[in-house]
Parts: structure tokens; sequence; C-alpha cells
């Protein structure tokens, strides 16, 4: 009675299970994404090592300037500027 309840995988399922999600896709070219120059802070702070919260307290205290810095949207996010900013790592260098 288990036996009937108990079946194995299908060969194929349990080869695509097992398989890597980028295998089927071997023979396509690899793609290099690299970020805008304007990103929004939560993908600045992956890229840059500074904490979402670091990020806005710049911001807040007056540390990174808007039209500088930052940009606020049309629709009210921020987007940090990534040559902004690096020129403003570069000033203290």
């Amino acid at each position: 009675m288990l036996d009937d309840v108990i079946r194995p995988f299908p060969a194929t399922l349990a080869a695509q299970r097992a398989a890597p999600p980028h295998a089927a896709r071997a023979s396509e070219p690899e793609v290099a994404v690299q970020p805008d120059r304007y990103v929004l802070i939560r993908l600045y702070a992956a890229v840059s090592g500074f904490t979402p919260k670091a990020i806005r307290r710049k911001i807040e205290s007056g540390v990174w300037i808007e039209g500088r810095e930052w940009i606020r949207a049309p629709d009210g996010h921020i987007f940090i500027d990534r040559e902004g900013v690096k020129r403003w790592l570069l000033q203290g260098a």
C-alpha cells in the first residue's frame, strides 16, 4: 500500500532539479549589468557598502547636496548620483 503513495521522480524531473538554473542556458552569452549613473538608495547601498540609513543621514544632514550627490525624481523617489558621490569621495583624497 505504501508503494502506491511513494513514487520516485521521473528521471527528467530529477535531472532538472539537480541542474543549476543557469545550466540550461550554457550556450547563451553572459551579460554583465552595470548600474546607471542615478540609482535608488537601496541599490547604491548594495554596491557602495554604505547602509541605507547612512545614506539617508548624509542627505538629511546636508553632507550630500541635492543636485550634486543626489536628485529627487518627479514621483518623490531619491536617486543617488554615483558620479557626484565619487567626486565627493575624491575631495578628501
